[in-house]
């Protein structure tokens, strides 16, 4: 116990210390800072952060963590997109332990309470043609559905999920809104309520809630660019970030972390998650567009494995080889890239978590749908997964990891 409470005060240190870059990541990075000189000459300008954290093993598999950083900034603003997607997916698994008589496959209609908060009767696109918490989690997964992403986020309501994630120790995040949908601040702060069904009979009812908690501004440089379109119209002004969501790195590389490395967390701290919960949460997690049975994605230039793995694979329409899984979440919107991953080789008992964003908009402009993805910020992801894991490749270990919980199966 004492091990694991000074791992995870190492990791919150690290988070709360005045940052300074890591010498071990910036002789990491060595190689990569001609092919990208861009970004390393101007790292203020494409709001570069990257945490890496080592895992070591004692002789008993428990891991002993190191974070590094390069250019954490916790209160500079970006985008965090559809990286809030992973606290959204486990909250709703845990909530969903405090409800008796209901589990992730428990069917739900959802009603429509408020014009604009369209409610669900039915899914296609699942095994049974209805809707399931545990069907959603694994749409937001696999290809970062944003319907199921809100689905979940109504199931969770708004003050229950930003609570839930400050007494968790995430303090600074701010989850406000729903993805991919234009709604108002009123609307967003609504939730339609949720009856969940067993042999056609209700068996529990969550009615619906108006956010009440003040999500006050808890960051630095929310105004980005220097335009911004509005309603097909060019606003010679900054774009606003202030009402819409935040999770800063470090918060999401701890939250991953501890959905990982549950065990790393003090029990104050720990998720109300069973086992079966995690190896159900790390099967979607990895899971690739191929692999899915429910939906059935079709194997073409969308679906293609590196589409939600940006780390390694993100710039290569070639498959992910069967020994390496990555477990993350990846974001992209308004010029900000994002990933955040554990990525494992069971073959040559590779693991480490990665971290990192960057942002691109060379004419300033938000929402204009111009921003460099292809050519600059995600062939640099691919090329930053890549120098880690060849540098975990040749790094010497005491202990090899026992890496069998995470030999995951096709789910």
């Amino acid at each position: 116990m004492l091990k694991h409470l000074l791992i995870f005060f190492i990791i919150v240190s690290a988070a709360t210390a005045q940052p300074t870059d890591s010498k071990l990541l910036k002789e990491i990075l060595e190689n990569l800072i001609p092919v990208f000189s861009n970004i390393f000459s101007e790292p203020d300008q494409y709001k570069l952060q990257i945490i890496y954290t080592q895992v070591n093993r004692d002789r008993n598999n428990v891991p002993e963590l190191a974070t590094h950083t390069y250019r954490l900034k916790p209160r500079e603003y970006f985008y965090p997109a559809s990286t809030i997607k992973i606290p959204i997916a486990v909250l709703a698994m845990e909530k969903l332990n405090s409800i008796e008589n209901i589990d992730r496959d428990t069917p739900l209609n959802i009603l429509t309470e408020m014009p604009g908060l369209e409610g669900i009767l039915e899914d296609k696109t699942s095994r049974t043609g209805l809707p399931s918490i545990a069907h959603y989690i694994h749409k937001l997964f696999v290809v970062s559905d944003n319907d199921a992403s809100n689905r979940l986020f109504e199931f969770l309501r708004r003050d229950y999920l930003n609570q839930r994630l400050w007494d968790l120790g995430y303090t600074e995040t701010r989850i406000r809104q729903r993805l991919g949908i234009s709604l108002s601040e009123k609307q967003n702060r609504y939730t339609n309520s949720f009856r969940f069904f067993h042999d056609g009979s209700i068996i529990y009812e969550q009615p619906s809630q108006k956010a009440e908690i003040d999500l006050n501004v808890n960051y630095n440089d929310y105004l980005i660019g220097k335009a911004h379109m509005k309603s097909g119209k060019r606003v010679e002004q900054p774009f606003d970030f202030s009402k819409k969501n935040f999770m800063n790195l470090m918060e999401q590389h701890r939250f991953l972390i501890q959905v990982m490395f549950p065990e790393t967390a003090p029990n104050y701290k720990q998720l109300n998650l069973t086992e079966n919960d995690y190896q159900f949460l790390y099967g979607k997690m990895s899971l690739l567009p191929r692999e899915s049975k429910y939906p059935l994605y079709e194997d073409d230039n969308h679906n293609y494995d590196g589409y939600c793995k940006f780390f390694m694979f993100g710039d290569t329409r070639e498959q992910i080889p069967d020994h390496i899984r990555i477990y993350n979440k990846v974001g992209l919107a308004h010029g900000f890239l994002l990933d955040n991953a554990y990525v494992v080789d069971v073959k040559n008992k590779v693991e480490f978590f990665l971290s990192a964003v960057v942002y691109v908009n060379q004419n300033e402009t938000l929402n204009d749908n111009t921003y460099e993805y292809d050519e600059i910020s995600i062939p640099f992801l691919a090329a930053l997964g890549n120098a880690f894991y060849r540098y975990e490749l040749n790094r010497v270990k005491d202990v090899l990891p026992d890496l069998t919980r995470f030999e995951i199966g096709n789910k």
